[in-house]
């Protein structure tokens, strides 16, 4: 546990990463209370150990230079998949009641409107870094994850759905044996975009489960989700396979 902690409490000198992730466990601790009190304390307990893990890999990895307000919008959004994550194994082990389930969708659209603040953030206040980039993507493809775990958990769609959420990392690990996926790509639009809509996919899937709509619908939706995301990880590949 000391290892966890290290980078949030024993460390002399704090960065301004130190004193973000610090402030973030106010909300934390709160939130997870009222989790556990409310819904699950499998949630809540599973969340507080992905804020560790969360806290651990932000201290280690930024510095304290490129830290700043844009980073600190998308530590909330980490935050919030931290509480997806707590969901979605409740879901795994005995499913989730309708409050759970709507608890879980609220979250997930907050996250999903808080992905366009931080970039914009960056951009008006010059805080554009390396860092910040990759903590947005790693965010948005651990949400993306969680999401479709919990789609599969509840019976919503099969297994074929948690492509959603491994493609980004079937990605990186097949980049480390194959070097020409490692060339930096183009800032594309186009793949924000769809990024966008698999969690709108995932997250319309998740409220049949409060409506009446027919789970065909979802399904739709999902495979053409899937679709684009394979086309995107697909002209990606082609295009770096191409600069090799």
């Amino acid at each position: 546990m000391k290892t966890l902690v290290t980078p949030l409490l024993w460390t002399g000198r704090r960065g301004a990463s130190e004193y973000w992730l610090l402030a973030a466990c106010w909300p934390m601790v709160l939130g997870a209370t009222l989790v556990g009190w409310q819904l699950s304390w499998l949630s809540a307990s599973t969340a507080t150990f992905c804020f560790l893990v969360l806290g651990t890999l932000v201290a280690r990895h930024s510095r304290a230079r490129t830290f700043r307000v844009a980073d600190a919008v998308t530590l909330v959004r980490g935050l919030g998949v931290c509480f997806l994550a707590g969901l979605a194994l409740q879901a795994l082990a005995g499913g989730l009641t309708k409050r759970a389930l709507l608890t879980m969708i609220i979250i997930g659209t907050l996250c999903l409107l808080l992905d366009g603040v931080d970039g914009r953030v960056a951009r008006a206040r010059s805080e554009a870094s390396a860092f910040g980039a990759r903590f947005d993507v790693e965010t948005d493809a651990a949400m993306l994850a969680v999401l479709s775990v919990t789609v599969v958990a509840l019976g919503i769609a099969g297994w074929w759905v948690l492509a959603i959420g491994a493609m980004r990392y079937g990605y990186v690990a097949t980049s480390l044996l194959v070097p020409a996926l490692r060339t930096p790509l183009p800032n594309r639009y186009s793949g924000k975009v769809i990024a966008v809509i698999q969690a709108v996919a995932l997250l319309a899937a998740l409220s049949v489960g409060l409506t009446h709509v027919e789970p065909w619908v979802s399904t739709t939706f999902l495979l053409a989700a899937l679709a684009a995301l394979c086309w995107s990880f697909g002209s990606s590949v082609i295009w770096q396979l191409r600069q090799s």
